[in-house]
């Protein structure tokens, strides 16, 4: 399965076109450029794709209902509305190796986003994860220490707290995060839960998550949320449930004969994650690389893809480390050069840092303000 996308005129992005999408894809750019939207927008497109493999699923299986995809509501939810203009496109097109291909199509004169009809033998089901960056916040959250008229903060905060929620209540023993020598578990009393910090070294300390550092308050979903995506996230409830709610509401479970059970169906879990690098000390953002990468890719139960926006250049220089150790079987986290994909979006475009013929990724540009300020420095004499 190959995916490809291409995307005008929406918001900061002009033209940008990924043929084939890497299982470990990473954007680095300014504030600003397009790194999140294009990484909302493939999330978003990958969503679709899935409620089609789900509608395809039940229309071989002798049922009739059919989602209605309103694109208008559709991207108003994932607050990508404001960007549409009269000369937005996107194509979204997943192929296989048998010259199949499905594409989803979206301008603005489309009120609805057209079902496509995918043959039985490529139906597949995936769970489209989405790790925003308002994330820090769901330690206030969780102790109403925030409040939000309407108790929401949008489509992807509630994403990621849905995913958070489900994630601590199968992982009873929490989470350690040893470069940032914490564990963070909940206790229960006849209060109700609390979230809490303890310490993993010598250092005996034992606070609640919402007191906890910035650098801690970031690190704990992601790190909580990618375990939990690993090891303990369960295709077969997630497809039952999906499923079943559909047939419930169309009222058409007697007809439902399946046509394909899912232990036969390609499962796959995207996992997309909004700057992992916020309030982290360059150390340890490197370190949280390592730790995303190995229960993504090494110790993993599921498949997992993975795609990520930064605005940091030591996460994009430590891929090159990731590449090394690959390369040289080395011990720790490790990645293959052939599976990663880095871009930088600058200009509403993407320039590809791969450098083909050295197996790097090319760092330099993302050296010029470090050497734009010793040149200053230096010229004050």
């Amino acid at each position: 399965m190959k995916e490809s996308i291409s995307i005008k005129n929406l918001g900061p992005i002009k033209d940008i076109t990924i043929d084939g999408i890497k299982p470990f894809t990473v954007l680095i750019g300014e504030s600003g450029s397009g790194k999140s939207t294009l990484m909302k927008v493939i999330a978003l497109f990958r969503w679709l794709y899935k409620q089609q493999n789900i509608d395809s699923y039940l229309n071989a299986s002798n049922n009739a209902a059919s989602f209605v995809l309103i694109s208008k509501k559709i991207f108003q939810n994932c607050g990508l509305d404001q960007f549409i203009t009269d000369d937005t496109e996107i194509h979204y097109t997943v192929s296989f190796d048998r010259s199949y291909s499905y594409t989803i199509d979206y301008t603005k004169e489309k009120e609805y986003i057209s079902n496509i009809r995918i043959d039985s033998n490529d139906i597949s089901f995936s769970k489209i994860g989405f790790i925003s960056e308002t994330r820090t916040i769901i330690p206030h959250w969780l102790n109403k220490a925030v409040s939000i008229k309407g108790a929401s903060l949008g489509f992807y905060f509630d994403e990621v707290l849905s995913d958070f929620n489900q994630a601590q209540e199968l992982i009873g023993g929490g989470i350690e995060m040893p470069f940032l020598n914490t564990h963070f578990h909940v206790t229960k009393n006849e209060l109700g839960k609390k979230y809490m910090i303890n310490s993993l070294g010598s250092d005996d300390f034992d606070i609640e998550y919402k007191d906890s550092s910035s650098g801690i308050k970031n690190v704990v979903p992601i790190a909580l949320i990618t375990e939990y995506f690993s090891k303990n996230f369960n295709f077969e409830k997630a497809f039952n449930r999906s499923v079943l709610d559909i047939l419930s509401d169309s009222d058409n479970l007697t007809e439902f004969k399946p046509i394909r059970n899912l232990s036969t169906m390609e499962k796959k879990i995207f996992l997309h994650i909004e700057e992992p690098e916020l309030s982290l000390y360059p150390d340890a953002q490197c370190a949280l690389m390592d730790d995303i990468v190995s229960k993504c890719f090494i110790n993993n139960k599921n498949e997992i893809e993975l795609f990520i926006s930064t605005h940091s250049p030591y996460i994009i220089n430590h891929l090159n480390l990731l590449i090394r150790r690959f390369d040289k079987n080395a011990d720790g986290a490790k990645y293959s050069y052939d599976d990663i994909a880095v871009y930088q979006v600058i200009n509403g475009k993407i320039s590809d840092l791969k450098i083909q013929n050295e197996r790097l990724i090319n760092t330099n540009l993302l050296s010029e303000t470090i050497n734009t300020i010793y040149s200053k420095y230096k010229n004050l004499g």
